[in-house]
């Protein structure tokens, strides 16, 4: 064999060669690629120990988020009361609260309480409804309906109590999720033309929630009142005729 034939052989074999550790090298990767992608077995396994958060299941969550919220909200009563005049359960809804809401209802706490300690009223809220009005992965308006009872005692017979007629709410509830929890971030009546809960600031005025006065009818056509706890203030809310809670 030539020197120059020699050349070209030596050349086309280390042509050879570098394709063939391409197609190594290609195959590799490849292989590589399918087990650490969507749908490869270390990515199964890693799906199984973090899996994805289930659109279904945040939905849910919310949904009880609202409904928890409503009846806690509307449910305090003389049982409350510590010797100091306050109620720290009912308060301690702040926690579930986004911060700016929370701010808000901190403010009005003491309109439920001083309410509940100078005419022992008790209120009780039932949830008959709950649906997503919109929602997305960070937040959430939920509509609430249901009915709040409140009831006074019976200044003629010791542990009885006489009843107002009910109450009916529906409710828009605004929620935000932070670090994987709901929190409510406001609350608003729809059968009012007043501001939110967190958009009104606080304050009697405005405000949903304004509790039954002492010239309220029990068991009748009563004075309405806005629905709600904390933002209510001690002044019942104006007689609307139908004894439904009306502003």
């Amino acid at each position: 064999m030539t020197p120059a034939r020699a050349r070209l052989v030596r050349r086309g074999v280390f042509a050879l060669l570098v394709v063939v550790v391409v197609g190594c090298l290609g195959a590799a990767v490849g292989v590589v690629y399918a087990h650490t992608s969507e749908g490869g077995p270390v990515e199964r396994v890693r799906a199984l120990a973090d899996p994805p958060p289930d659109p279904r299941l945040s939905r849910e969550q919310a949904l009880g988020t609202a409904r928890d919220f409503v009846v806690a909200f509307n449910t305090y009563g003389p049982d409350q009361l510590t010797d100091d005049g306050t109620m720290p359960d009912y308060a301690a809804l702040a926690e579930d609260m986004t911060a700016r809401f929370g701010t808000v209802f901190d403010k009005n706490v003491g309109y439920a309480e001083q309410t509940v300690a100078q005419l022992q009223v008790r209120r009780e809220a039932e949830v008959y409804a709950a649906g997503i009005a919109s929602a997305d992965e960070d937040s959430a308006e939920v509509l609430v309906a249901g009915v709040a009872r409140f009831s006074y005692p019976n200044p003629k017979k010791d542990g009885a109590w006489i009843d107002f007629d009910p109450e009916r709410f529906r409710y828009q509830v605004s929620l935000v999720r932070q670090h994987g929890e709901w929190l409510v971030d406001d609350l608003d009546d729809l059968d009012d033309d007043l501001p939110s809960f967190a958009q009104s600031g606080g304050g009697e005025e405005g405000l949903p929630g304004q509790l039954p006065s002492d010239g309220a009818s029990p068991g009748g056509t009563g004075q309405g009142g806005q629905n709600g706890g904390a933002s209510g203030g001690q002044d019942g809310g104006r007689d609307d005729g139908d004894g439904e809670g009306g502003r």
